[in-house]
């Protein structure tokens, strides 16, 4: 027996929208809800592993790559990270009954899904960094032997993650020509304000009136006709 947590949504939107699910073996799968219901189609069917990209999308491709990986690790290093399994999220149950497997077989469940990038662009959600986890456990319930030759049947549980990183997008270098436009707009500005300063004669200087000048041009007819009285 298989059973599997899936986070299916959260903040009243999709989370890990399950596109389709695939089973290779013999091997039968149920599920609490309905399964796209949407009618979404898988990005990844139309795909061959063939399929060529140019050197130039590969280039930018790491490097995004390695950008978000050295995010991711400083925020794993500083706790940033909040995590989203199904005590917080709402989790899709998916149940699968596995036959009978003789020595060396295997069955595989392969689950297909699209991240809900639209939650996490909502404001609540935004500048917000998660771990989005979901988990598995299986367990025997019948043996093809006799049970009296193992102590105990087989049992194990695992948890996959995966995160989600807002990174912020690093501010792209002013251009040459950019700032030498601007230097060449704030100049001609600059002459044509100390132009109209000019015009408005904020530069003539103002020169004090010459008091003493006019005081003895007042005195000089008033002593003229004080000496012609005497005379």
């Amino acid at each position: 027996m298989l059973d599997i947590e899936w986070p299916y949504r959260f903040n009243n939107g999709s989370l890990l929208y399950i596109t389709k699910l695939e089973v290779d073996g013999g091997m039968n799968c149920s599920t609490d809800m309905e399964i796209n219901p949407l009618n979404v189609s898988n990005p990844l069917s139309g795909q061959t592993n063939g399929s060529a990209s140019t050197s130039g999308d590969n280039t930018e491709g790491r490097n995004r790559n390695h950008v978000h990986r050295r995010e991711l690790a400083r925020k794993e290093t500083e706790g940033d990270l909040e995590t989203l399994d199904c005590s917080k999220a709402q989790c899709l149950k998916i149940r699968c009954q596995v036959g009978r497997l003789e020595r060396g077989q295997s069955t595989t469940l392969y689950i297909h899904s699209r991240l809900g990038v639209a939650t996490f662009l909502k404001t609540e959600s935004q500048n917000r960094s998660f771990t989005v986890r979901s988990s598995a456990s299986f367990s025997v319930i019948e043996m093809p032997y006799n049970k009296n030759l193992v102590p105990e049947l087989p049992s194990n549980a695992i948890t996959v993650s995966m995160s989600v990183i807002w990174v912020k997008s690093e501010p792209e270098p002013v251009p040459g020509w950019v700032v030498a436009l601007a230097v060449l707009s704030g100049l001609l500005l600059l002459a044509l304000l100390i132009f109209i300063m000019y015009k408005l004669g904020f530069f003539k200087r103002v020169r004090p009136p010459q008091e003493d000048n006019t005081e003895k041009e007042q005195l000089a007819p008033q002593e003229n006709g004080d000496r012609n009285n005497d005379a």
